[in-house]
């Protein structure tokens, strides 16, 4: 391969062997960074996540680049959209089109596919091309004026979710950056979301910081953290609520007017984006009521963080609650038919599992047999970019970072509360619910009548809850179990007693360092991928 790289040297494409060159650089500074900071016990671990997470995401940005996520496309027009009212600027023309800059008309109408009567997305298949459009375009200097439309449309959701991307865009287009200034930056603020408020949540949560560490180092985490997709925004507010009802719950303190608002706002943030993922705070229940000062206090904590969570609900996603329920059982697809007319897909309808409640059993039991490996993999990042299945994850990538995910992820402290058998099982429990919940959505919403298996449900809708799983298989002190055991197999050798219990007690921290080089691996192999695509 470094062969190949080598016979580009005097082509118009000779900038790929320095980009391999600075992006191998970059990452063996990152990996030596790593174990520095952790082997510093003057640093925090929130503070090394914030600087690995930022730093990682940047470099999965840069190698698979703008609009290459999953929906990452719908997910611009609706950061443009904020963009152009933070400026004060029209937002759509006289059809309902968002309008753009003429510049930024390249992206959602590449010219790379030669063929200007197809409205191709720049990034939807990423080859050498859209690195060569980025190199020869750069960051600073547009290269045409006015505006333009785009026919792509935001999702109907919160504009929060858009709220820090659509900034970027908006600094962007004072500073007249052309579209990869745009785009990048608007990524950029996305990423720098997820790593602020991910270091939050490890510094607020009282128990199982590498938990939240180790998700976020899983290469789908990271490509989505810095896209321009609202699940960035999801991810953050999910981990920092975990997080926060983590530290109500062990504290003794009681739970003030500070707390139930800060839980609201919460509520506010994360409940319009995504609906499913406002059972998250069913978390709550692990707060035990006696730290409310009366039992009035309590139940008017839950009356209020309750209510905002329906009313925010009600007031985004009014309409898209009811494609949820899907009483009609119908759904318009975009395609024409050859007659030209609209084509309709009968779904599944509600009223048949009210019926026939076994149907639903037998149609989560058919998609756990038939899809459970592909959920795993997907977890993980088994396919990157617009789910590239060029751009994929060997099995034993994926069975690794889910074996370092429990290394890093289970074994407790020693100085750690323990986590009650009551509060494993509100943990547990959430995360399967969640779990139930967004398949049945998609099985109503997605999924065709004759299909006894759910359609639509990728790995990436289980990131933001599966902390909380962790969580609930937290072990303490076992570092120091084991240490003890091996100890006692070789009782009588006092001199690496020391170094035993230190080795012990590294382990998670060296599973990340473990996750941080397959990451590595990964980034320097898709670039090769990529390059090798003419």
């Amino acid at each position: 391969m470094l062969t190949y790289f080598a016979g580009l040297a005097g082509t118009e494409d000779a900038f790929l062997m320095h980009w391999l060159l600075w992006l191998s650089v970059a990452l063996l500074v990152i990996l030596g960074a790593a174990i520095w900071m952790f082997l510093r016990k003057q640093l925090r671990l929130h503070q090394v996540f914030f600087v690995i997470v930022l730093w990682m995401g940047i470099l999965y940005n840069i190698v698979l680049p703008p609009l290459s996520a999953p929906d990452e496309v719908i997910h611009f027009a609706g950061a443009y959209e904020v963009s152009s009212k933070l400026l004060s600027l029209p937002v759509m023309d006289e059809e309902k089109n968002p309008i753009i800059r003429a510049e930024d008309e390249f992206i959602v109408n590449w010219p790379g596919d030669l063929d200007p009567t197809k409205a191709t997305v720049l990034g939807m298949k990423m080859d050498r091309d859209v690195y060569r459009a980025i190199h020869e375009k750069g960051l600073l200097h547009p290269t045409e004026s006015g505006t333009g439309i785009t026919l792509q449309h935001p999702v109907l959701t919160s504009e929060i979710s858009y709220l820090l991307p659509g900034f970027g865009f908006a600094i962007a287009r004072k500073l007249n950056l052309s579209v990869f200034g745009l785009l990048f930056l608007g990524r950029f603020m996305n990423l720098l979301l997820f790593s602020i408020l991910g270091s939050l949540s490890i510094r607020r949560t009282p128990v199982a910081k590498e938990a939240f560490f180790a998700v976020a180092l899983f290469p789908m985490t990271l490509e989505m953290a810095g896209s321009l997709s609202y699940d960035a925004f999801i991810l953050s507010v999910s981990f920092f609520t975990t997080a926060t009802i983590l530290d109500l719950s062990f504290r003794e303190t009681p739970i003030g007017l500070r707390d139930v608002i800060e839980m609201a706002i919460l509520a506010i943030l994360l409940s319009p984006c995504k609906m499913i993922y406002a059972i998250l705070f069913a978390l709550c229940l692990m707060i035990p009521v006696r730290r409310w000062r009366s039992p009035w206090q309590y139940a008017g904590s839950v009356l209020l963080i309750g209510s905002v969570i329906v009313g925010s609900i009600l007031f985004v996603n009014f309409k898209e609650l009811f494609r949820y329920i899907n009483a009609a059982g119908t759904t318009i697809a975009p395609e024409l038919t050859s007659e030209g007319a609209v084509a309709t897909v009968k779904l599944h309808d509600l009223s048949e599992f009210i019926k026939e409640p076994v149907l639903l059993y037998r149609v989560v039991r058919n998609t756990l047999f038939i899809l459970g490996g592909e959920y795993l993999g997907t977890t993980v990042g088994m396919w990157l970019g617009h789910m590239d299945h060029g751009l994929v994850l060997r099995s034993s990538e994926i069975a690794w970072f889910w074996i370092l995910l429990l290394i890093a992820a289970v074994p407790g402290h020693h100085d750690e509360q323990d986590i009650r058998f009551s509060r494993r099982v509100i943990l547990l429990l959430t995360g399967v619910l969640l779990f139930l919940v967004i398949l049945f959505s998609m099985l109503l919403a997605y999924t065709p009548a004759d299909t006894w298996y759910i359609l639509g449900v990728q790995g990436r809708y289980f990131l933001p809850f599966l902390p909380a799983l962790l969580i609930a298989l937290r072990v303490n002190r076992l570092p120091m179990m084991l240490s003890e055991g091996i100890i006692t197999t070789f009782r009588g050798r006092h001199r690496g007693i020391p170094m035993i219990k230190r080795i012990c007690i590294r382990i998670p921290e060296c599973a990340l360092v473990v996750m941080l080089t397959l990451n590595a691996n990964i980034l320097i192999r898709i670039f090769f991928i990529i390059v090798r695509r003419v």
